[in-house]
């Protein structure tokens, strides 16, 4: 809420002086005077914070260089950020499970993807711990967040180019080997649209954990899909469920197929009911 305080505040302020100097309030019905001053603030400061955190974007990213580590700036400006459009954009999420998320050490989590909005929840409830998305290409372009999550580690995948696809899994490897960060993945490879409750698994992105040596999070989200529908006029409820975490002694002795067929049996029974 970091954000909104500051927001609030600019038209908390621009309110009050406009309306003790150049917009005087005379009469009963102007009333609306400092609500139109208080709207004009807010519009101020959200254009404000943009410009502030495109310059903290670019100071702190260069496209061209890659990062061992995330920034810590970096990364709380991109939580804070995240956790500001989710707020504007109403969405109450519901998180079940939250005894079975890791209290420590790195992993692969796994989820299945309807929204743009599922990398952003987590990053929003969990991105302090550093978890680090296998994403789309095109998704490093969005202004400031592109930076922001090039700077924290994200990785871009090319969905055409197997040989690069291979090469970002072994990058993802390294983050967990290394203890950098966690990674997220959708082994779906896409979101799933026209009714579709969960496509199909590329098992190949579970081969990160066998790599890694590390447990892997198992997560479903409900009702994503709804928040482009509702926005503005009505707020979208979500549900995260954490469903288990997956020790590597218990799959290391399986293939990645196997896997892959028990976690997307594990999310469909959950997501079918």
């Amino acid at each position: 809420m970091f954000f909104e305080f500051i927001i609030i505040g600019i038209g908390v302020v621009l309110g009050t002086v406009g309306v003790c100097t150049f917009w005087p309030v005379h009469v009963f019905y102007e009333i609306y005077r400092p609500i139109v001053l208080f709207i004009a603030g807010y519009i101020l400061g959200v254009g404000l914070l943009w410009i502030y955190a495109d310059i903290v974007g670019i100071i702190i990213n260069k496209k061209d260089k890659e990062y061992d580590k995330p920034s810590v700036f970096a990364r709380n400006l991109l939580v804070r950020g995240i956790s500001f459009i989710n707020f504007h954009a109403r969405i109450k999420v519901r998180t079940r499970g939250k005894d079975k998320f890791p209290r420590g050490g790195r992993f692969l989590l796994v989820a299945n993807h309807k929204s743009k909005f599922d990398p952003m929840i987590v990053t929003a409830l969990y991105g302090k711990r550093d978890i680090a998305f296998l994403t789309k290409r095109a998704n490093m372009k969005i202004p400031l967040g592109g930076r922001l999550m090039h700077r924290c580690c994200f990785l871009p995948l090319d969905r055409e180019d197997k040989l690069q696809s291979l090469e970002q899994m072994k990058k993802a490897t390294s983050l967990i080997e290394r203890d950098v960060s966690s990674v997220g993945v959708f082994p779906e490879g896409t979101r799933t649209e026209d009714g579709v409750i969960l496509g199909d698994f590329h098992e190949g992105v579970f081969n990160i954990a066998y790599r890694a040596k590390c447990p892997v999070v198992v997560i479903t989200f409900k009702n994503t899909e709804s928040i482009h529908k509702n926005f503005p006029l009505h707020s979208s409820k979500i549900t995260m469920n954490i469903l288990r975490t997956i020790p590597y002694e218990e799959f290391r002795d399986k293939t990645a197929k196997q896997l892959s067929d028990e976690v997307h049996e594990m999310m469909l029974k959950d997501l079918s009911k």
